[in-house]
């Protein structure tokens, strides 16, 4: 695959990370962090996970299960490197944290030496929080309504597209943004998202590795209060940092430099 969508694989270095996008999200929303891991020496790799890179109606029939099955087999792709880490965004920062809970020492992978969690879909805020506890709690049905703007201040100000579906309004099966991403998510999602974050919720104490998290002070999708939450239940988190300018989409918004800067820092220490 090539475009926006597409996986990458950057750099040659002996120390891995496994970057994971968010829900609805594509690769290119964690490619910046890739980008300047690659540049300090590292191997960065990031997948596609199901159901993206398409269309909002081919995440009707994926499940959490699916997506977490695909984050674990491009884990276990990084056999043979030294050190391994761990960096996702929102819905990806809850399959990084199963996957460093779960550990895959017995199938040849090193330990996950630390973890860079972006933004993570523990709480959710405004729209999305109704999306997920009290959509998300109703019998599935089929169909995809809109999320409206993507949450990302440095797209503040400009005209939106003219096909933008309003948030919450029932939207095209095939809603994609120009990065890749979808401007629509399958209303059973609302279900899947609160139970990922539920699980990983009940297994984040199993996690030894360190962790970083950071945060949007202007995040209109997801909660800082569940950031802090999810802060205190790792054994080795510090304080969540926060970016005060940015929104949901870190690496891509206002503070995507110190965002990768941090992330890079922290990884370096060990």
């Amino acid at each position: 695959m090539s475009g926006p969508a597409a996986p990458f694989s950057l750099g040659e270095g002996d120390d891995a990370c496994l970057l994971l996008h968010g829900l609805t999200g594509s690769p290119s929303e964690v490619r910046p962090v890739g980008e300047a891991l690659a540049r300090a020496g590292f191997h960065a790799v990031g997948p596609l996970l199901p159901g993206h890179g398409t269309s909002p109606g081919d995440l009707e029939t994926v499940t959490r299960a699916d997506v977490l099955d695909a984050a674990e087999d491009a884990l276990l792709s990084l056999r043979g490197a030294r050190r391994v880490y761990l960096c996702g965004l929102s819905m990806g920062a809850l399959l990084a944290v199963r996957l460093a809970a779960k550990g895959f020492v017995r199938q040849g992978v090193a330990p996950v030496s630390a973890l860079a969690l972006l933004a993570p879909a523990v709480e959710m805020a405004g729209l999305t929080w109704v999306f997920t506890q009290v959509l998300g709690r109703l019998p599935a049905f089929p169909g995809v309504i809109g999320k409206g703007a993507r949450d990302i201040q440095a797209l503040a100000g400009m005209p939106p597209p003219d096909d933008r579906v309003p948030e919450g309004e029932p939207a095209p099966r095939t809603a994609v943004n120009e990065d890749g991403s979808y401007s629509a998510v399958p209303w059973r999602w609302g279900r899947e998202l609160r139970l990922l974050s539920e699980e990983t919720m009940a297994v984040a104490s199993r996690v030894r590795a360190r962790a970083l998290i950071l945060h949007g002070g202007r995040d209109r999708t997801a909660s800082l209060r569940g950031a802090r939450r999810l802060s205190r239940s790792l054994s080795r988190a510090g304080p969540v940092r926060v970016f005060p300018q940015s929104g949901h989409v870190l690496p891509l918004d206002v503070d995507g430099p110190a965002v990768c800067d941090a992330i890079v820092s922290f990884f370096q220490e060990g």
